[in-house]
């Protein structure tokens, strides 16, 4: 309707200086159905999937701008429609975290991580890869690296096929 408004208001275009922009209704009517989908669902990427639609390029900055005020509006007063789904269906929803609640983000992956990984790499004698199979009975796989002391060049991971529990 308002492609249509502003059509009738300015049958000729918007005149600038000696350049005449054309109203097109088409153009309003994609800008705000690219408004409605992202003020629904929540999302910026329909602004791209709009684009892709039509083809056309001289829309771009109307529709960015339409579904990102859209969506930041939406955002405010209500659930986007997956949230909305998710909440009528009573299906498993992971809240958001907040930095303030959650000690999670003070656990660093070195607090529980394995020091004293026991590895195979490739220059390996016999002997040596048959003791380290011996001593650790209880592991179901070992990192293959390159060098015993560069364990940034992983290169795999061997599975020892006697020990793999289901």
């Amino acid at each position: 309707m308002m492609g249509e408004a502003m059509h009738l208001w300015f049958p000729q275009g918007v005149h600038y200086g000696n350049t005449v922009a054309p109203i097109i209704p088409g153009g309003y009517a994609t800008v705000g159905a690219a408004a409605f989908s992202g003020a629904v669902t929540h999302t910026i990427s329909v602004s791209v999937i709009v684009f892709e639609m039509t083809g056309q390029i001289t829309h771009i900055i109307p529709i960015m701008i339409a579904v990102l005020i859209s969506n930041a509006i939406a955002a405010l007063l209500q659930p986007s429609l997956y949230d909305s789904i998710i909440l009528i269906k009573k299906l498993p929803y992971l809240p958001d975290l907040l930095p303030s609640s959650s000690k999670m983000y003070s656990v660093y992956v070195e607090d529980f991580m394995v020091r004293d990984v026991k590895y195979i790499w490739h220059g390996m004698s016999y002997g040596k890869l048959k003791e380290v199979l011996k001593e650790n009975r209880n592991l179901r796989g070992f990192p293959l690296v390159d060098n015993p002391g560069q364990y940034s060049l992983y290169r795999g991971h061997i599975l020892v096929p006697g020990r793999i529990h289901c």
